[in-house]
Formats: structure tokens, sequence, C-alpha cells
């Protein structure tokens, strides 16, 4: 799970290309190429390049056996030991034939224990030392319970989107056929158009740019809690994990 990321055009339109490539619809070929050929780690190796220079710092956090969560930090030109790292916060058991260790320790991906990575984002100090307060952070949904305002008290304005709320909430975990893909493209993007019309088409003070999030968000959670999702099976290892987050070595730097 990646709290923040800048990406150029060019690697929007790359990583278009790459999501429509996939063009599987059958799971248990998903599956297959999944668990036995690495298709999780093929794609992020191929996002990551040595030309990469992030200027906008990217946090992600990464889930050791038994729920321990180190959150980590990429920032500048392009390090190697970067993809080692990414690798082991996009692996869920039973997805990788070969499951990722770090220094000897199972690692897996962080979203298993933290589905909205906000509290590296919200604390003062960061590895940057102390950080400029962002005028908003938007949060791309993975947890339909989750509920953001329970755990964290901020004057920041935090927008929680989804875009399956754009579908009708009518997403298939694992079709990613050419067509489906290109379709939940298409309107994701249209959805974006919207959100930044509603927050960015004129200059608005904090308690404006609040009210405008409350509005997407209170719509969105609304019609999410009468939508079943097999996300919210993650809700408990985000709360049983909640007291481990609170370390204050948690957060590491790899530039």
């Amino acid at each position: 799970m990646f709290t923040a990321y800048a990406l150029s055009a060019d690697k929007l339109d790359y990583l278009e290309r790459l999501y429509s490539k996939i063009d599987i619809s059958n799971t248990a070929e998903l599956f297959w190429e999944m668990f036995a050929k690495d298709l999780l780690s093929k794609y992020l190796n191929t996002l990551l390049s040595p030309a990469d220079n992030l200027e906008i710092p990217v946090v992600f956090p990464v889930c050791y056996i038994p729920l321990i969560t180190r959150y980590y930090w990429i920032n500048g030109p392009y390090n190697r030991i970067w993809k080692k790292y990414m690798n082991a916060a996009a692996t869920y058991p039973f997805l990788k034939l070969v499951p990722s260790f770090i220094k000897g320790r199972m690692a897996i991906d962080g979203g298993a224990v933290d589905c909205i990575p906000l509290y590296p984002l919200l604390k003062k100090e960061t590895p940057f030392g102390a950080a400029e307060e962002p005028d908003v952070i938007l949060v791309l949904h993975f947890d339909a319970q989750y509920d953001y305002r329970k755990t964290f008290k901020t004057d920041i304005p935090v927008l929680d989107l989804d875009v399956s709320y754009c579908n009708d909430f009518s997403k298939a975990h694992y079709d990613f056929a050419g067509e489906v893909i290109s379709e939940r493209l298409q309107k994701s993007y249209e959805y974006g158009e919207y959100i930044g019309k509603k927050l960015f088409s004129e200059d608005k003070t904090r308690e404006e740019m609040q009210a405008a999030v409350n509005e997407i968000f209170v719509e969105e959670h609304t019609a999410r809690q009468q939508t079943f999702s097999i996300e919210r099976l993650v809700t408990i290892l985000n709360i049983i994990s909640k007291p481990f987050r609170r370390d204050s070595k948690c957060m590491k730097k790899l530039f």
C-alpha cells in the first residue's frame, strides 16, 4: 500500500498500457501468472528504472511476521534496493512461489495490517525533518469498513476515495480482461475529473476544503456500507495491529 507517489505523464501512460496488457479474465490463469510466474514482481520491476528520480517522497508499509509494521520512505535518485522492499510491500502469502524475506524476516504487503497508511503522513516529524503541512491528503480506498476518522484526529482534510464508487461497486476482483480494465480506467478518469473540480476549481480556505471533503466522503462511505466487499475481512488485522504502529522506530529511509 503506497502512501504517496508522484508519477510523470509518461509513467502514467506506461502504467495504463501495462494494466491493459494483462488481459486475464480467468481466475485460475490469473493465480498461475501471479504465483508461478511472479507477475507482481515483473510489473514492479518494469515500473522502476535507474532513470527514476522521485521529487515527491514515497512511503509504504511492510509487515514483518508477526504483525510488526515498518514504513519505508524513498526519495531522490533511483536506488536498486527499492525493488526488494517494494516487492515485499506488494506480496501476499500464497501469491508468490518464493516468499519475500528482508534481513531474515518474512515480509508481506503492509496493507494486511495498515490498509490506509495515514500515520506516517500525519506525523510532524518525518525522515525529512519537520514536514510542511499538506493542504489535503487523498487516500485510495481499500477497506470498505475502515473509517480513518475513528483512528486519526487531524485538522488536515483527508479524502478517502474508492474508484469502485463510480462503477456502482460492480467490481470483479479477479477479472483483468483488457476491455474490463479499459472501462474501469475510463470511469476512474472521469471520476477523478469530478473530484478535481469539486476540490480545486477555485481557491478554498481550510474550512471550505474540509466541507467539500466531508461532502464527498459521506456520500461515498454511505453507499459503500450497503455493498459487501471481501476487503472487510482485513479490518480485524488493522484493529489488532494498531498498537504496533505507534512504535517511534517504525519509520526508515531507503535512500
